[in-house]
């Protein structure tokens, strides 16, 4: 960790049940909500209001993002294409960061396209490929392609992560009270405003969020 600012720590709470994204049981409102709220590097006044809420049971991580964002830009649709050009979440999370293996990179557009990667650092990274994300779900709010007013002040989009793939990336189970390092993003490289949003900030000279020593912590409640 930086010897910056106390880096944040979020709590995922334990689920009673899992649940498909996007379903009418999902428990979201119960979950307390994290904010990424540190906008860095450029000083053009845009700041959306973004939120993330995350649960977690033996099988999946279950992760929500709400942006407060009525005009956003989807062109990219499929996966591991470079949705960060467009209106786009992020979540990186190391899981086990005692280990130093690598943390995974999961950026999804507000349609949902889902890029992904496992490594040490931004140069040294091994895309994740279906077969190393079965049981993976997302539901977005915006439905495909868009470059401006979506139909609603704001969109959201949640995905479960099956608990297998940090199995076999780190070669051990998560357990109640594990501590993981993350952090949470929100970015638009080539949206009508450029922004770049973080829930732990980022201390370098220049847009990089692949900068595992600045994330903030998760504790498995």
């Amino acid at each position: 960790m930086s010897a910056g600012p106390e880096r944040p720590s979020y709590t995922v709470a334990p689920l009673a049940a899992d649940f498909r994204p996007g379903g009418p049981d999902a428990p979201w409102a119960g979950l307390p909500a994290l904010s990424v709220g540190h906008y860095l590097w450029l000083d053009n006044g845009y700041r959306p209001k973004v939120e993330a809420r995350l649960g977690w049971t033996p099988a999946f991580l279950y992760v929500r993002f709400v942006v407060g964002e009525p005009r956003a830009r989807v062109r990219y649709t499929r996966f591991q294409d470079p949705v960060y050009k467009d209106s786009c979440v992020e979540f990186f999370v190391d899981m086990f960061p005692e280990k130093r293996l690598g943390y995974v990179n999961f950026e999804t557009n507000a349609a949902g396209a889902l890029l992904a990667a496992f490594g040490p650092d931004r140069s040294r990274r091994k895309p994740l490929w279906p077969e190393d994300l079965a049981g993976f779900e997302v539901s977005a709010a915006v439905p495909g392609p868009v470059d401006g007013e979506h139909g609603a002040e704001e969109w959201s989009l949640e995905y479960r992560v099956p608990l297998a793939l940090f199995r076999r990336l780190y070669g051990q189970d998560i357990r109640t009270g594990h501590r993981a390092a993350a952090n949470f993003y929100k970015c638009g490289d080539e949206t009508e405003v450029p922004h770049y949003g973080a829930w732990s900030p980022v201390e370098t000279p220049a847009p990089d969020f692949h900068r595992p020593e600045f994330f903030g912590r998760l504790v498995f409640g």
